[in-house]
């Protein structure tokens, strides 16, 4: 009789716990998500104020984004396959109203520079201040010498309200 006990007492123990076992491997974990754009691991990027560039065959987008929401998409304009926009993840560093290139015989308003030469700005303008309307139609289609061409609107928009430090991943 004891033997029996015993026996049901470990069958229910067995049974318990193999429900608990089960109800564990179907409930959902809590685990650490990594951001990786391009094979590159970004840390400490949902939070806060961030820009994702895509420079692909089927969107040339900037998102502008806050603690992983979207606070503005705009149409860009990447570099050429000539010359190409630099991949990576960078810091907006500083900015300017506007700039003329002697070399590029053009100009652009709202410049938000994030690599060396490379900057976000708006559309291209000839030596007279006039915007270039075939670079404007251009907007969504590689077009640049490497920066980041926006629309004016767009390009006021990001020079106002995203400031410098502000962690920009750029990706195919």
């Amino acid at each position: 009789m004891i033997k029996n006990l015993l026996l049901t007492i470990v069958g229910v123990i067995i049974i318990f716990i193999l429900i608990i076992v089960g109800h564990q491997k179907e409930s959902a974990k809590e685990v650490d998500a990594t951001f990786v754009i391009n094979n590159e691991v970004i840390d400490d990027i949902v939070d806060g104020l961030w820009v994702e560039v895509r420079l692909n065959d089927e969107e040339q987008k900037v998102i502008v984004r806050e603690d992983n929401n979207v606070l503005r998409e705009m149409i860009c304009s990447g570099g050429t396959e000539d010359e190409p926009t630099v991949l990576g993840t960078f810091n907006l560093k500083n900015r300017g109203l506007w700039f003329y290139s002697e070399r590029f015989k053009e100009g652009a308003t709202y410049w938000v520079r994030f690599n060396e030469q490379y900057l976000f700005h708006g559309i291209p303008r000839d030596k007279d201040w006039n915007i270039i309307k075939e670079e404007e139609d251009k907007l969504g289609k590689p077009a640049s010498h490497g920066c980041i061409r926006l629309g004016e609107d767009n390009a006021k928009w990001f020079y106002e309200n995203v400031p410098d430090g502000t962690t920009v991943i750029i990706h195919e």
